[in-house]
């Protein structure tokens, strides 16, 4: 029978991040894989921020051999060569004795360089360098199937490493969305358009969809009509961002004053388009204080079922401490079959 290749499986950056504090734990290194702008190194700085331990991302991109091992100075008392090791080295004193050293864009670097960090990941130290007993080494890089600069890595190095495969996710990227407070037009359009959070596919490979971009494309949501679409242009490309100026021109939410101040005849978009942002918003904006007021606003039949159900849960995402007052004792009870 002949052999069949298998692929890694592919997972979303929330998984990858649960699976990275599992190899963290077992201090086994992680090599997280993935398309420029997923949220690769970004996912490993949350999880040390989670952990709340230092953190220290090298990229290697920029970096030469000697970067690493260090750079020999004479000694002439002693008569022998000192290295001097780089300042991206973590430091108990000043990092703290625990944490994460990300060595970024492994696959866009030499051999030369590659090689270089052999020794670092594997024994913990290189040349007169030794790592700190608590800090755990990790990478991440680019396939070469991204269409990035990335080059092959060697199975020598690859071998020192447990491989995660990321994918761009839209759920995942809401919740972050959610708790980073970006523009809920985005977060809408992102909806509608799951498929642009990413797309590579007849790019020109400068300007393309990805979740970094378009966490970028929130600073300029509000910005003039007249140069609103050329500004996204050059963050996402002309396809995508004369979509999102579509979509954009024809949703009209309500702020959130508006909806304290009258829930029972605030008005609430007809348009699925304009629910989903309305929906991303109030769920940015909900808290203790005025969740009773958005209850009784979100129940309203103009808004629909689901709507209410993902405005809280999108919330008690952002904060889990909205599960203890009776206005979420309230929405739970009412939509006990929905949330289960």
């Amino acid at each position: 029978m002949a052999n069949v290749e298998q692929k890694m499986p592919v997972h979303n950056l929330k998984k990858a991040i649960e699976m990275a504090e599992a190899y963290y734990h077992a201090d086994t290194p992680v090599y997280f894989w993935g398309p420029p702008g997923v949220g690769k190194s970004q996912g490993l700085a949350q999880l040390a921020r989670k952990l709340r331990i230092g953190f220290r991302d090298v990229r290697l991109g920029s970096k030469l051999p000697e970067d690493l091992h260090g750079i020999p100075v004479p000694d002439v008392e002693k008569q022998m060569a000192i290295w001097l090791k780089a300042v991206f080295w973590p430091e108990v004193e000043r990092d703290g004795p625990r944490g994460i050293i990300i060595f970024d864009e492994m696959s866009d670097t030499t051999k030369a360089v590659q090689s270089a960090t052999y020794q670092i990941v594997l024994d913990r130290c290189i040349g007169e360098f030794k790592l700190p007993p608590g800090w755990w080494p990790v990478a991440a890089g680019n396939r070469r199937e991204d269409r990035a600069a990335a080059q092959a890595v060697s199975t020598a190095l690859c071998n020192r490493f447990a491989h995660v495969d990321i994918a761009a996710d839209y759920d995942t990227w809401r919740e972050y969305a959610n708790v980073k407070m970006l523009h809920p037009y985005v977060v809408a359009f992102l909806k509608i358009r799951p498929e642009l959070l990413l797309k590579m596919e007849g790019s020109d490979l400068r300007a393309f969809p990805t979740p970094r971009a378009w966490e970028q494309v929130c600073k300029f949501v509000d910005s003039p009509s007249s140069i609103r679409q050329d500004l996204i242009c050059g963050l996402v490309g002309p396809g995508a961002a004369a979509e999102f100026e579509a979509k954009m021109r024809n949703i009209v939410i309500p702020d959130i004053d508006e909806i304290t101040a009258d829930p029972k005849g605030c008005m609430i978009p007809k348009e699925p388009a304009g629910r989903y942002a309305l929906s991303s918003m109030l769920a940015q904006n909900l808290n203790k204080k005025n969740f009773d007021k958005i209850n009784i606003y979100i129940k309203r039949d103009e808004m629909g079922k689901d709507f209410e159900v993902v405005t809280v849960l999108d919330a008690v995402k952002r904060d889990g401490d909205l599960m203890n007052t009776k206005a979420y004792l309230d929405f739970a009870d009412r939509n006990g079959a929905l949330i289960l």
